[in-house]
């Protein structure tokens, strides 16, 4: 026997859309060996970021992006940082699909030999970050990085 009973439906929910990945081809020149390469480069996020570590708090933007040099090539993970008052983009950890490590730092940990990123690779992530509204007051390349001021709620606020 079925009983059919009319109960009205939850609308459904709209969701927030992720944002989408940007993907672009960057060609670029190796500065130490002069070879001209053409990367895949896909960024994931661009967003602010702040950290308490060992050296105090550090404050700036995070990217993860993924570069591949060919079809043929493994993707590489590459997780950067650019530290308010800093002019460059440094890499913080890269790894390999398959869970190989090359490397691994905290955010904006620039202590020993800091990796930073060819110019090509960081216009890129400059542009995805002036692309976030309200995040960036000025970050061009060689100029130190400005960020827009957080909004904090009153509540948020308050309870620190």
């Amino acid at each position: 026997m079925t009983v059919k009973t009319r109960t009205p439906r939850p609308a459904a929910k709209k969701v927030a859309k992720a944002p989408q990945p940007v993907v672009t081809v960057v060609d670029t020149r190796h500065p130490r060996s002069g070879l001209s390469i053409s990367y895949r480069v896909t960024v994931d996020t661009v967003e602010r970021a702040e950290v308490i570590g060992e050296a105090g708090v550090s404050v700036g933007l995070a990217a993860r992006f993924t570069i591949q040099a060919g079809p043929r090539q493994r993707p590489v993970t590459i997780m950067a940082s650019r530290l308010i008052g800093e002019g460059e983009w440094y890499a913080d950890a890269m790894t390999e699909r398959g869970g190989r490590v090359h490397y691994s730092r905290g955010f904006g940990n620039r202590r020993g030999v800091p990796h930073r990123l060819l110019p090509d690779l960081a216009d890129v992530l400059t542009l995805c970050a002036y692309d976030v509204r309200g995040l960036v007051e000025d970050a061009e390349p060689g100029r130190p990085l400005k960020l827009r001021k957080a909004k904090r709620k009153a509540k948020a606020a308050a309870e620190a």
